[in-house]
C-alpha cells in the first residue's frame, strides 16, 4: 500500500459520516457496522453508531465503547494530559475518543437520572482536563448541567474561569449564578452585558410560553436564533427561581 492509499475501513467511516451530514442514518450505520468488520478498533465507526442510534441505551452503549476503545488507545496520554507535549486536540488521531466522550456525555445527560447525569458531568469536566482550549465547547453546555444538578459552586468556578470570552449565554449563566446568589448588582450587571450582545435576550425568557428549540445549523451572534437557543435551555431555570421572572421583566424587552 502507497502512501496515498486509504484503508478500506477509512473510506467506509468517511462515507458514514457524509451520511450523517446527509440525514442518512440507515446508511451510516451500515458503512460503520462494515468499517468495524474490516477494523474492530476503529473508534470513530463506534461513534457514528452511537450518533446515529434511535434507541437511548445503544446510543450510551456504542458511545462506551468508542471511549474504551481511545482510553486503551490513549492511556499514556490520558494520565499526563494536560501536556503543551501533547495537545489533545491538534494530535487529530485523538479526536474520535473526543467525540466519543461527547457523546456519551451528551447521551447520559439526555438520559434524564440524576445518576446518569452526575456521570455526564464528570466527563465533561474530563474533557477540559484533558483538553483545556475545549475544541468541542462542553463549557456551553456545563452552566445548565451544574444549575439543574444544584452545583451552583461548580457553575461559578467555571465561569469565573472562562470570563474573558463571555458570550451572550455565558453572561446569561453568570447572571442567573449571581440571582440565585442574592446578588443582585452582580446579575444586572451580567444580564445588561448579554443585552449589548443580544437584545432579544429578555424578551425570549418573559414570553407565556418555552421559546421553540432554534432549528438553525449555525446561530450567529445577535441574533433572535441565539437568544431562543439560550432560552430554551434556561427558560424553566429561571422561573425556579423565587422573583426570577419579576425581576427579569424591569429589563427591556428589546
Amino acid at each position: 500500500m502507497s502512501d496515498w492509499d486509504i484503508p478500506e475501513n477509512q473510506e467506509l467511516e468517511d462515507f458514514a459520516w457524509d451520511r450523517m451530514e446527509v440525514g442518512d442514518l440507515r446508511g451510516a450505520t451500515d458503512a460503520a457496522l462494515r468499517a468495524i468488520k474490516l477494523e474492530p478498533d476503529t473508534i470513530d465507526s463506534y461513534v457514528i453508531l452511537a450518533q446515529a442510534a434511535a434507541v437511548l441505551g445503544q446510543k450510551q452503549a456504542y458511545a462506551r465503547e468508542a471511549v474504551r476503545l481511545g482510553e486503551i488507545a490513549f492511556k499514556d496520554e490520558i494520565a499526563s494530559a494536560p501536556s503543551e507535549d501533547f495537545p489533545f486536540w491538534s494530535v487529530t488521531r485523538t479526536r474520535p475518543y473526543m467525540r466519543g466522550l461527547h457523546t456519551l456525555a451528551l447521551a447520559l445527560w439526555e438520559d434524564g437520572r440524576s445518576s446518569a447525569r452526575d456521570e455526564a458531568i464528570e466527563i465533561a469536566q474530563k474533557m477540559l482536563r484533558i483538553c483545556p482550549n475545549d475544541n468541542i465547547g462542553v463549557r456551553f453546555l456545563l452552566p445548565e448541567w451544574y444549575a439543574r444538578q444544584n452545583k451552583w459552586s461548580l457553575g461559578r468556578r467555571l465561569l469565573s474561569e472562562f470570563r474573558d470570552e463571555y458570550r451572550t449565554e455565558m453572561n446569561m449563566w453568570a447572571a442567573l449564578c449571581a440571582f440565585q446568589d442574592d446578588d443582585l448588582e452582580a446579575a444586572q450587571d451580567m444580564v445588561t452585558k448579554a443585552r449589548q450582545r443580544n437584545t432579544h435576550i429578555v424578551g425570549q425568557l418573559l414570553l407565556k410560553r418555552h421559546p421553540k428549540r432554534s432549528e438553525a445549523a449555525w446561530v450567529a451572534q445577535g441574533s433572535i436564533e441565539e437568544a431562543k437557543a439560550y432560552s430554551n435551555q434556561a427558560y424553566d431555570l429561571w422561573r425556579s427561581m423565587d422573583g426570577g421572572v419579576e425581576w427579569l421583566s424591569q429589563f427591556p424587552r428589546r
